[in-house]
């Protein structure tokens, strides 16, 4: 992972952001920079040096078509190995832009589960909306799907994907009334969990130079 002030689609010039890179890349010089395509996402860093939440590139084009689309695809398929907790799936949500299918007219598109229960649909990459017929796509984040979410309906995450998930409509409202002590000890509980670390990023002030 890398900074850098190159723009990107989802980035403004003059910006600064930490990259999420494919992994098999690696560049052919020490100042290469990456093409669009090996970019997984980004993180913009704002002017206090807080880290925003990330957005998926939807030019990226994984160099294994069966790696994860992005950091919460990740989370995803690791909580279904059994690898990794609901907990860290609630981190990520509260961390992550991702994109809602719209109707067309101001509304969420509303399809059914493999379980059939009413869902809308939402693709955390653009590997995923592919795969997904929309009018529309909208880049939202956590607090925004929860207004669009209507009662009993759920919301399924990248149908037809290696790691489809069904999350309910109270499960993703829990998520977003988490208090910022709660969130806190969430990324102290999972620290050190092996393989998997889910922590929050602070920014170190700069040692003047003597």
């Amino acid at each position: 992972m890398t900074t850098t002030t190159e723009p990107t689609e989802d980035a403004q010039p003059g910006e600064n952001w930490f990259l999420l890179m494919d992994p098999e890349w690696r560049p052919a010089t020490e100042h290469e920079p990456p093409p669009l395509e090996a970019v997984v996402g980004l993180w913009p860093v704002e002017e206090d040096g807080q880290v925003g939440k990330f957005r998926a590139n939807p030019e990226y084009i994984p160099a294994d078509e069966n790696s994860p689309s992005d950091p919460l695809d990740a989370v995803l398929r690791l909580v279904l190995q059994g690898r990794a907790e609901v907990d860290h799936i609630q981190l990520m949500l509260r961390d992550t832009l991702f994109d809602i299918g719209m109707n067309g007219d101001g509304r969420p598109l509303i399809t059914r589960s493999p379980d059939d229960l009413l869902c809308v649909v939402v693709a955390s990459g653009e590997q995923h909306r592919r795969r997904i017929s929309a009018p529309e796509w909208r880049r939202i984040d956590l607090d925004e799907l929860v207004v669009l979410l209507a009662d009993g309906v759920d919301v399924l995450f990248n149908p037809g994907g290696m790691a489809s998930v069904r999350l309910s409509g109270d499960f993703m409202r829990e998520t977003l009334m988490m208090g910022e002590e709660e969130v806190a000890e969430l990324h102290a509980r999972h620290h050190d969990l092996t393989g998997l670390r889910v922590v929050p990023w602070e920014p170190v002030a700069e040692t003047p130079a003597e």
